[in-house]
């Protein structure tokens, strides 16, 4: 099997070492939606018959799971990963105003948006940039806006390793005009959506009913190596073994060009 990377991911997960190649330049349009990926469908400027044929990128493979380290604790003692209605985090980010909607937003008929552990599809999503920008607005906690972006640490998890509940969005799962999407063929819609357009890979949500054990995480990346030190000893005293990767481009704010 082909060795890591030199930031610590495995083959083909590290964005600098295997750079996509749909759509370009990723992770600078997070700033800008409208400045997204061109469609699928249109070919490029000039273009005619075969040349302009587009071939369909790959569907997100991974998604991605931001807490803040003071909750790290809790959750290798608890050994999964759980919905905000069953878990009070040391540090919160959601403003109780997020809790309500989240709370009274519906993805089945028996379970709402916060019965949900969320995911982003995108290590750059638009929420966590907004965290990173200062966390102004209602819809953040006085934590979060003091909180320091380097304190946090990033849980990847692969698509495959939850189950067919899986619900995924095109949006802020709890927004009045977000679809969701849980049957099968329509989560591969709503993937296959988000791999043709940066703005809604970066907007969309993956949420699992219930509990996420931690046995289904990949990957905890951090934002340097003395947070790497301390996020290793904490697995290692709580008997868990997982890859922890040093990647600074997932902490810092990122400026569209």
């Amino acid at each position: 099997m082909p060795e890591e990377c030199v930031h610590g991911f495995e083959p083909g997960m590290c964005a600098t070492c295997y750079p996509p190649p749909e759509p370009p330049k990723l992770a600078a349009t997070r700033r800008s939606p409208r400045t997204a990926a061109r469609s699928l469908r249109s070919p490029a400027p000039g273009a005619t018959g075969k040349a302009a044929e587009v071939r369909p990128p790959n569907l997100p493979q991974r998604m991605f799971h931001v807490t803040h380290v003071t909750n790290l604790p809790a959750i290798l003692e608890a050994g999964e990963l759980r919905p905000s209605s069953q878990v009070t985090p040391a540090l919160k980010l959601a403003s109780p105003i997020t809790d309500e909607l989240r709370s009274t937003a519906p993805v089945d008929e028996s379970r709402s948006v916060a019965d949900c552990v969320p995911f982003s599809l995108s290590p750059l999503a638009v929420w966590w940039g907004e965290v990173q920008d200062g966390a102004a607005g209602p819809t953040w906690s006085d934590e979060a806006r003091a909180a320091s972006t380097v304190d946090f640490v990033v849980l990847g998890v692969d698509l495959a390793a939850v189950g067919d509940d899986l619900v995924v969005s095109d949006g802020d799962a709890a927004a009045v005009v977000t679809t969701l999407g849980r049957s099968p063929e329509d989560r591969r819609r709503m993937l296959a959506r988000a791999a043709a357009d940066a703005a809604v890979l970066q907007a969309a949500e993956a949420l699992v009913p219930g509990t996420v054990p931690l046995s289904s995480v990949a990957l905890v990346a951090v934002a340097n190596e003395p947070r790497r030190d301390e996020v290793r000893a904490l697995l290692r005293s709580a008997g868990v073994s997982i890859k922890v990767a040093v990647y600074p481009p997932w902490f810092v704010p990122v400026v569209a060009e």
